[in-house]
């Protein structure tokens, strides 16, 4: 089964608009004909998915069949490369887990909610990682990119930047996806980053040409002579946000009443950053999809997968 099968299996979307959806993971009848989540499902999906994550183009796709093991177990040793990575590990070990209000925001993330945008974006939207930020840290110690996420659609021909959050609060989630607009959707930010991914498209232009990825129209777009508005017209701002809640929890007992709460909640949360975002100045010419998540437990997805990770690592030896 291809891994776009799989994540649509395993991932339900409760809302498909034209700039809002919102997916659950799926439930399914588990042990002694219980009703639970199938998080461990997700989890191995979100573990297969870490060499296209961290290597993009450049070694996480079309793995030769003998090679998918060590190219696995490097992918996941070259995340916990990364500091915050580590530390996030560590605390979750230890049964701890990173409070909405931390101080230190990078900590975040080492929560996974770039990985989780990225998958999303692969699998659900149809496109393709054009920068791996891991890679170029890890290969060259290249400036990379500062926004979560930024891929491709060769259909629409369209660059995605994205933003990702994984909160307890779905509020603050949100309140903190609104103020990435703010701080990471203006033209000084624009003409900083744009210069830094043309670099990073540069250096790889040959393999991208050789995978049908068109590298200068990219370099094109990005640009400085090419107008702001002729870039925000080809620019998509995907703003995900996983949170806890418990409206998850009367999945079994009362489906209906799930269906409608679920509805009432995200629909509040997407409201909610609206209202938030409408006094930015370039709100009207910024292509926004707001994705939500609602999860049933966060610690319990981001413990498995350093837990699963770690394990990874250890199969190298």
């Amino acid at each position: 089964m291809s891994k776009k099968n799989k994540i649509q299996k395993v991932l339900s979307c409760k809302i498909s608009e034209a700039n809002f959806y919102s997916y659950h993971v799926d439930f399914d009848i588990c042990e002694k004909d219980s009703v639970q989540q199938r998080i461990d499902d997700f989890v191995q999906i979100m573990c297969e998915e870490i060499p296209s994550f961290a290597f993009g183009f450049h070694r996480g796709e079309n793995v030769p069949q003998d090679e998918i093991l060590n190219t696995l177990v490097e992918a996941a040793r070259s995340i916990y490369k990364i500091t915050e990575y580590r530390e996030v590990a560590e605390m979750y070990k230890k049964g701890e887990s990173i409070d909405d209000k931390i101080d230190n925001k990078y900590l975040r993330r080492g929560e996974f909610g770039e990985l989780f945008l990225h998958s999303i974006l692969k699998y659900l939207f149809n496109t393709n990682p054009l920068i791996a930020k891991i890679h170029f840290k890890d290969s060259f110690g290249h400036a990379v990119h500062g926004f979560d996420s930024i891929h491709i659609n060769t259909e629409s021909m369209t660059l995605w930047l994205g933003e990702s959050k994984i909160y307890t609060s779905g509020i603050n989630g949100v309140d903190a996806l609104a103020q990435d607009l703010f701080e990471h959707f203006n033209t000084d930010y624009f003409n900083s980053e744009f210069n830094i991914i043309s670099k990073r498209i540069t250096d790889s232009y040959e393999m991208l040409d050789s995978m049908g990825f068109d590298s200068e129209h990219w370099i094109e777009l990005l640009n400085r002579y090419t107008s702001l508005s002729e870039q925000l017209n080809n620019i998509v701002i995907p703003m995900f946000c996983a949170y806890e809640t418990s409206t998850l929890d009367s999945y079994e007992l009362d489906f209906e009443k799930f269906s409608k709460d679920f509805e009432d909640e995200v629909y509040k949360l997407k409201k909610r950053f609206d209202e938030k975002s409408k006094e930015h100045p370039l709100i009207n010419k910024l292509n926004i999809i707001v994705i939500l998540m609602p999860l049933k437990s966060k610690k319990e997805i981001i413990s498995k997968l350093h837990s699963k990770l770690t394990l990874i690592q250890a199969l190298g030896g």
